[in-house]
C-alpha cells in the first residue's frame, strides 16, 4: 500500500507540464493553431513525414491517441496522408503548406518563450535538467517492466 507524504517528483513534473501549457497557450494567441496540438505540428513539420507508428514511437504516445490527434490536423487541413515509398502498405503524415505556414508563425513564438526560461535557469541548470528528465524517464520505463513483468502471484496486494 502506498504511503502518503510530500508530493513525489512526478507530481512536481505534473505541475511543471501545466505551466507548460500555459506558456505554449500564451505564446501562440495570435496563432491559429491550438496550443495543445502544437507539439504535433513541430514533430511533423520539423522532423517528418513519419509513419503514424514512427511518430506515435517518437511522441511516447499510444499509436490509437497520435492517430486521433493527427486527424484533428487533418481536418483543419493542416496535415495529410502520403503514399510512404519505402513501403507501399503504408503512408506517410507530413504537413500541408497551411500547416507549414502556421508553424512557421508559431514556433519562433514559442521559442522565443522557451529560450527565455532557458535563460533564467541558466546554461548549467538546463543541463542537468535535461539530464535529469532523461533519468526519470528511464526510471519510470524501469518500473513499468518490472510491474509488467512480475507474475502476478508476486505482485503486492
Amino acid at each position: 500500500m502506498a504511503r502518503t507524504g510530500p508530493p513525489t517528483v512526478l507530481f512536481e513534473v505534473f505541475w511543471a507540464h501545466q505551466k507548460r501549457k500555459r506558456l505554449i497557450e500564451q505564446a501562440l494567441e495570435d496563432v491559429e493553431l491550438p496550443a495543445e496540438d502544437y507539439p504535433f505540428y513541430v514533430m511533423i513539420g520539423a522532423d517528418g513525414p513519419w509513419t503514424p507508428t514512427g511518430l506515435a514511437e517518437q511522441m511516447i504516445m499510444p499509436l490509437s491517441t497520435v492517430i486521433f490527434r493527427v486527424k484533428r490536423l487533418e481536418r483543419r487541413g493542416h496535415a495529410e496522408r502520403v503514399p510512404n515509398p519505402a513501403d507501399g502498405r503504408s503512408f506517410l503524415i507530413r504537413l500541408t503548406p497551411e500547416g507549414q505556414r502556421l508553424l512557421g508563425e508559431a514556433r519562433p513564438a514559442f521559442r522565443e518563450y522557451a529560450e527565455a526560461v532557458e535563460a533564467r535557469l541558466g546554461r548549467e541548470q538546463v543541463a542537468a535538467l535535461k539530464n535529469a528528465l532523461a533519468a526519470l524517464r528511464e526510471a519510470v520505463d524501469g518500473e513499468l517492466d518490472a510491474r509488467t513483468s512480475a507474475a502476478p502471484a508476486d505482485r503486492a496486494v
